[in-house]
């Protein structure tokens, strides 16, 4: 949170309003911001401009004209009283109309005739309904009465009747628009909702507040949002901020449990994720002062997917994008290259057959941040010269990535013991020293390795195992024989076999402490713990068979304990250390086939994948039984085109080639008993066959 929050501005500016500036300041970046002043400024203009609501009160124009009645009504009764004097109608005029007149209109009815009367109420009450329908407001009414009297002189009907009808409206007519208060605010605050608030853009470089201008609030304001202005903390900000990183961080880790568990569960990986993203957000926050699309934050991506896995790594691409988003003020189009050139930097360097470059990697984001900034810029209809700096700035973010990664990988591997298919592909180079002295010291041992790491490794690909690990595990499999090469019938070049000279229960322990020997290497040579795994499990627990039954045979083979000539374990945990064991004992066992082909083949390697199945030595890794049928498929083709029968040759040939077998290498005769023995269903394993 600090990373995102913070800034690197080695100097604050402490200018105030009113005050002449003794520098020119000028914008680290560019920032689009909300100009608090100018918004509020349109609020208010906004809501001037939203016309008031009005309702009609149908009520007044009723009660006017029933007014209108009952004045002309009592005139008209006075009127009619020829007993009264003119004073006396006006008297009783006053006392007994419905509503307070004027005196001039009082004396205009006591003077009009019937007729007159007649006229002057009709005309009273059409002026009322010509203005009632139209509706007055209260600010409308002293403007309806002097229209009222105007339109009355203008009807002809004589002073005394034009008197009366302008008297009369003007005390009758009201305001007949009442304001709807609720109605109006309502669509005040709606015209508010649909305003924009009001943005400026301020562009890396601009001059803010030249030196000896006289400093403004707006100025004031512009530095603020920068965040170059002295004691700029904004509280809200924080505290905003503290719960989108605890929202992501959240969300982040119930993914890891609910998905990857074995990331969950793993403090020391949980601690390099957040090395990772600590590191990218620091390294992008100070690259985008240069420019928002140079921020390598491929970086975090690429590191995640090699030293953890790939969906962790578009996990923290998704995060990186989001927390790129709050460095950048929520530009779309960085936060957009961001997690597109993340997730292709996930997509190049994804486990495969062979490894990986981070050369094509960096290619990749380069080509992918180009076409993102390209088309975005295009979206926005932005110049084409802009748009063409920032896809290069794109291009070069996505080497840098690249190139960070590669410094930062040999590092991380070591800090935190991790394995990666480079480190991996190093130790399959044939001149690494510990397989350079299995090739000098045991080339029997070694040739058998590589056959079995390309049985392994063809099978992983078929079943989802990783075939780099299954490669490599197989090459160091039976590293221990190096120490003593000739107890194994591969590396014996004599015909004397040492364990003709010594009791079964020795050479069992010989045979299988081969296991041992191989870890004791592993340590003094530094190999990963992965490989280390597999050497350990290659031969799970199963029975050294040949010596065992040698064993029985003796005098006092009842007491035999079967356990004393079985390997330590533990059984395969993965698919990779069950494959190397399977095609460890399938090679072995098809290698002493006398006579070798597809039926023979067959039938060996079926028999050696169902025995280890039934003796429980798989039971710890995830193969299924399909798994275990594809397997053996690819066993069955591989080694029936290793182990092709061969053409005979002519009887001289033969001949000479039986002498040599017979003088020279009569350590062959034992071989062909054993392989007799593979051939009629035997379950002798493949480090028994080795050591006898």
């Amino acid at each position: 949170m600090l990373c995102l929050s913070a800034d690197f501005i080695p100097e604050k500016i402490s200018l105030e309003v009113g005050q002449v500036s003794d520098r020119d300041v000028i914008a680290p970046r560019t920032v689009s911001y909300v100009d608090s002043a100018k918004t509020k400024k349109l609020e208010l203009e906004v809501m001037a401009s939203v016309a008031n609501v009005y309702d009609m009160d149908i009520a007044v124009m009723t009660k006017a004209e029933e007014d209108v009645k009952n004045i002309f009504h009592v005139a008209q009764a006075v009127q009619i009283d020829k007993t009264l004097t003119i004073e006396q109608k006006k008297e009783k005029l006053t006392h007994e109309l419905p509503v307070i007149l004027s005196i001039s209109v009082v004396n205009g009815l006591a003077n009009l005739d019937e007729a007159g009367l007649v006229k002057a109420e009709d005309y009273t009450k059409s002026i009322l309904r010509k203005y009632l329908q139209r509706g007055i407001r209260d600010d409308d009414l002293d403007i309806a009465r002097k229209q009222v009297v105007l339109e009355a002189e203008e009807l002809g009907l004589g002073k005394e009747a034009e008197a009366v009808v302008a008297g009369i409206a003007q005390t009758l007519i009201r305001p007949n628009f009442i304001l709807n208060v609720r109605e109006t605010d309502k669509r005040k605050q709606a015209a508010l909702a649909n305003m924009e608030s009001v943005r400026e853009t301020v562009k890396k470089g601009q001059i803010l507040v030249r030196r000896g201008d006289i400093v403004t609030n707006e100025q004031i304001q512009v530095m603020e949002e920068l965040g170059l202005y002295a004691g700029n903390i904004s509280e809200v900000r924080i505290l905003g901020l503290t719960i989108f990183v605890l929202l992501v961080m959240g969300i982040s880790l119930a993914y890891l449990y609910k998905f990857a568990p074995h990331v969950y569960e793993n403090n020391m990986v949980l601690l390099l994720l957040g090395l990772i993203v600590l590191v990218t957000l620091l390294i992008g926050k100070v690259a985008h002062y240069y420019s928002d699309f140079a921020a390598p934050m491929a970086a975090g991506a690429l590191l995640t997917a090699i030293l953890i896995d790939s969906r962790v790594g578009l996990l923290i691409s998704v995060i990186m994008a989001m927390f790129f988003g709050v460095i950048v003020d929520h530009d779309l189009r960085s936060v957009a290259s961001a997690l597109i050139g993340g997730m292709a930097g996930v997509y190049s360097v994804t486990k495969m057959a062979h490894g990986y470059s981070l050369t094509k990697a960096g290619v990749w984001i380069a080509a992918i941040n180009l076409l993102v900034i390209g088309s975005t810029g295009l979206i926005q209809q932005l110049n084409g010269t802009e748009v063409l700096l920032q896809g290069l700035m794109g291009a070069i973010s996505g080497i840098m990535s690249a190139v960070i990664t590669t410094g930062l990988l040999p590092y991380l591997e070591h800090a935190f013991n991790i394995t990666t298919p480079i480190k991996l592909l190093d130790l399959a180079k044939p001149n690494h020293p510990l397989l350079q002295r299995l090739l000098l010291d045991a080339p029997g041992t070694y040739h058998h390795s590589v056959l079995v790491g390309n049985l392994a490794e063809t099978a992983a690909v078929t079943v989802g195992a990783d075939p780099v690990v299954v490669r490599v595990g197989a090459y160091y499999h039976d590293i221990g024989k190096i120490k003593r090469p000739y107890f194994f019938i591969e590396n014996q070049s004599g015909c004397e076999n040492p364990h003709d000279k010594i009791a079964p229960s020795l050479s069992t322990l010989i045979v299988t402490s081969h296991i041992k020997d191989g870890l004791d290497l592993c340590k003094d040579y530094k190999l990963p713990q992965v490989i280390v795994d597999i050497i350990q499990q290659h031969h799970g627990t199963t029975l050294v068979s040949f010596f065992y039954k040698r064993a029985t045979e003796n005098e006092h083979g009842e007491c035999v304990i079967e356990a004393d000539f079985r390997y330590e374990g533990p059984t395969p945990q993965t698919k990779e250390a069950a494959l190397i064991m399977l095609a460890d004992a399938c090679e072995a066992a098809v290698r002493s086939i006398s006579k070798p082909n597809v039926n023979r083949i067959e039938a060996t390697v079926r028999k050696i994948i169902r025995e280890r199945l039934q003796e429980g030595q798989l039971d710890d890794c995830n193969l299924t039984l399909r798994d275990l049928r594809v397997i053996g498929d690819v066993f069955i083709r591989l080694l029936s085109s290793m182990f092709h029968s061969r053409i005979e040759y002519p009887e001289a040939l033969k001949e000479l080639e039986r002498r040599k077998n017979k003088n020279g290498n009569c350590c062959k005769q034992l071989a062909g008993k054993d392989g007799s023995n593979s051939g009629n269903g035997a379950n002798v394993d493949a480090s028994t066959k080795q050591g006898c």
